[in-house]
């Protein structure tokens, strides 16, 4: 069957060959090499800052309280990074299990302690924390402070605002191409200019 060819299929190469103008067609002409590169850059930088809270290294936390100050004010964002705790680090934990508060975050310094159980305090407070966080509870320490950053984040992490974001990812990737580039794709082209 060497010498049959059909409408919209490549006849000089071997093999499978989709036609330009099918659903299947459609998704090969958008996964070019330039978004295969720029999808691979996105998912590196994804692995890269994975969120604390899904076993990742990195973290970002909204200050809400004024225990920190002057350290940390109210509405500030901290970026957090998981590594080995000391003395004199200022840490982000979440609040023990069987304590009051039990899992709610709380961003203080630690004065003492070990893994088993740190002493932490406010910078801003004059006695220590009733909680003894072990490395277990402990989501990062503090690396870097974004003024009043906190309050966009608080936004961005909203649900509206996630799906608003996936609303307008699918309608760039769905979004029909004009009419002159489809024909010229799938090999349809009208004479322009005889009536």
């Amino acid at each position: 069957m060497t010498g049959l060819a059909l409408p919209g299929v490549r006849a000089d190469l071997p093999g499978r060959h989709v036609d330009a103008s099918s659903r299947s067609g459609w998704l090969i002409r958008r996964l070019d090499a330039a978004t295969f590169v720029q999808t691979m850059l996105v998912v590196c930088l994804i692995l890269v800052i994975w969120p604390t809270t899904f076993g990742g290294r990195f973290g970002m936390v909204m200050v809400a309280g004024n225990s920190m100050e002057p350290t940390y004010m109210l509405g500030d964002a901290v970026l957090i990074w998981k590594q080995p705790v000391e003395v004199g680090d200022t840490i982000v934990y979440r609040v023990p299990k069987g304590a009051f508060g039990e899992g709610s975050p709380v961003i203080h310094r630690v004065v003492g302690g070990n893994g088993f159980g740190w002493i932490t305090q406010g910078d801003g407070k004059a006695s220590p924390d009733t909680w003894t966080p072990s490395n277990h509870d402990v989501l990062g320490v503090a690396r870097f402070r974004i003024p009043l950053a906190g309050r966009m984040l608080a936004v961005t992490r909203s649900w509206l605002f996630i799906a608003m974001l996936g609303g307008i990812a699918a309608g760039l990737l769905l979004w029909p191409d004009s009419e002159d580039d489809v024909e010229t794709r799938t090999g349809r082209h009208r004479a322009k200019g005889i009536t």
